[in-house]
């Protein structure tokens, strides 16, 4: 971890968002909360303002991901090289949350395989277990993620880099399958941080999200 690195990390403790935790989070010495990210548990709409689907049967919602820019947080002026870097990381750093907003609707035998593509371990596993267990809840996600990136450090070259993104999920949640009513909802303003690490084949791959509850943005 290049900071801030939390005592402990488990398979329950994961990815975060403020407006949900799956599995119980952790909070270490240092102030970083680890949970895991689930729109089943974010705030619940009201059911006298949640949207529901006209038919019992209808096919869940689709999630997206958005970005302000393909290259959202990379500053001017930067060398050829770190400029670079930063691009091809924040790409899979957004790819990342289209495919984790997608997971439960993606058949299981794919899932593996198409997260595989975008995280590590441990970030890999855990996403394949929140897809378990919204699934097995009958749920699914529904809206889109939309991310406002910045660099608390340059990548130098190195083969890890850290991002920090205020992620708005205000239009972003969790949703019955069965009838497609909204039943939770995030929130505009999610500090996020996202380690990520390069490859042999040279592809950037989400290894840590942590979510940043003693510093609002």
């Amino acid at each position: 971890m290049l900071r801030r690195k939390p005592a402990a990390i488990t398979a329950a403790a994961l990815l975060a968002v403020a407006c949900a935790a799956l599995l119980a989070g952790c909070t270490s010495a240092s102030g970083v909360n680890i949970e895991t990210l689930d729109p089943a548990t974010s705030t619940s709409t009201a059911p006298s303002t949640a949207s529901a689907s006209p038919s019992q049967s209808s096919a869940p919602q689709s999630s997206a991901v958005t970005s302000p820019s393909p290259t959202a947080g990379t500053d001017s002026g930067l060398p050829a090289g770190e400029a670079a870097d930063r691009a091809a990381v924040e790409s899979q750093w957004t790819q990342f949350w289209l495919v984790y907003v997608n997971i439960v609707r993606t058949p299981e035998s794919d899932r593996a395989p198409t997260v595989s593509e975008v995280a590590i371990e441990p970030t890999a596993s855990n996403v394949l277990a929140d897809a378990a267990k919204l699934e097995g809840q009958g749920r699914d996600t529904y809206g889109s993620v939309t991310h406002h990136i910045t660099w608390p450090q340059p990548i130098n070259s190195q083969p890890t880099a850290l991002l920090t993104d205020c992620q708005d999920q205000s239009n972003y949640g969790a949703l019955e399958t069965s009838t497609g009513t909204k039943k939770t909802v995030g929130v505009a303003k999610d500090h996020l941080q996202g380690q990520l690490a390069k490859g042999d084949d040279g592809i950037w791959r989400v290894q840590q999200v942590y979510y940043l509850s003693d510093e609002p943005c």
